[in-house]
């Protein structure tokens, strides 16, 4: 990490205090750019460089930002870069995310820049900048907490949710936000050992089977489950080892609106659209990172700090995050 630098391009005085405490939690250089030239300049002379952009001055047409935007945007584009940038703003992901504009938004920040909220925003960064991301990496946080297991039969998945549905209740989340947890770590089982299989010529054999059916897993078809506690939040990631989930397809799932699936809880019958549920969870306050190899593996994790209520849960960190692994 010693040769990586945070760059902030926004004009927010809060954003540059926290971009500055978010180096100093990495260890990493920090710098501002008020420009493309500025911008470029910093890139050439540090590899390693990872943006922080208020894309609010784009959101809500500022004048005075706008020639700006233009050019960073034809930047971005032109170098490619924009798998090193990360949107800041204050406007929820599901008012922001436009067909044409999705790769902006493969990684974005909610602005909250609480100290709990720098420090998890520092362990997402972290890992974003590992040869192999989102793997597990403390980046400050010193009291991980890890339990992995694999479900290897279809009918895990219930005796899998009601142990996660222990740890909640010993944790005293509130009942509305466990609930939340429990349905969107079902939705992401469910798309692991339902969605995700594909043959050799990319049919999903499993997509049409009825989910409470009741069969084993072959070792490509299991799922891997992988729980994180720290004192500041719990993170849940399910990995398949298929990666054939598309980068294009997010932008339907993230932007479709709610509608009422066939599952109404865990473990019960019925058949769901592919990928029916991000939008949801997204929607719900739990933050949200993706990992796709493409023909390796797909890992979705969701991040929800330990809360007393709802309300915490609204002013506490929030993020998405997507990275391509080729």
């Amino acid at each position: 990490m010693s040769q990586n630098t945070i760059v902030l391009v926004s004009r927010n005085a809060v954003d540059y205090l926290f971009a500055e405490q978010v180096s100093k939690n990495l260890g990493v250089r920090f710098a501002q750019a008020d420009s493309k030239d500025k911008l470029h300049e910093i890139l050439c002379a540090n590899m390693g460089c990872f943006i922080l952009w208020d894309y609010d001055s784009v959101l809500e047409k500022r004048s005075e930002d706008a020639r700006l935007n233009r050019d960073l945007m034809e930047y971005f584009e032109k170098h490619r870069v924009w798998h090193r940038v990360f949107a800041i703003s204050s406007h929820p992901l599901r008012d922001s995310i436009v067909p044409g504009n999705f790769h902006l938004f493969s990684k974005y920040l909610l602005r909250n820049f609480s100290l709990e909220a720098t420090r998890v925003y520092s362990y997402i960064i972290h890992n974003i900048l590992l040869p192999n991301p989102f793997e597990t990496h403390s980046a400050g946080i010193d009291d991980l907490q890890i339990q992995k297991s694999r479900i290897t039969n279809s009918a895990r998945k219930v005796a899998t949710l009601e142990a996660l549905s222990i740890i909640l209740e010993k944790k005293t989340i509130p009942k509305r936000i466990a609930t939340s947890i429990i349905r969107a770590t079902d939705e992401l089982i469910i798309n692991g050992v339902f969605d995700s299989p594909i043959d050799m010529k990319g049919k999903r054999y499993k997509h049409d089977l009825e989910r409470g059916e009741d069969f084993e897993l072959v070792k490509k078809e299991e799922v891997e489950l992988e729980i994180i506690s720290t004192q500041s939040f719990l993170q849940i990631s399910v990995t398949d080892f298929f990666g054939s989930l598309q980068k294009e397809d997010f932008i339907p799932l993230l932007a479709k609106n709610f509608q009422k699936q066939e599952v109404s809880g865990p473990g019960e019958s019925g058949k769901s659209d592919r990928g029916l549920g991000l939008y949801q969870i997204l929607n719900s306050g739990l933050s949200m990172q993706v990992l796709i190899e493409p023909g390796k593996r797909t890992k979705m994790s969701l991040v929800v700090p330990w809360v007393a209520n709802v309300r915490e849960l609204r002013d506490s960190f929030r993020f998405f995050c997507l990275r391509m692994k080729n």
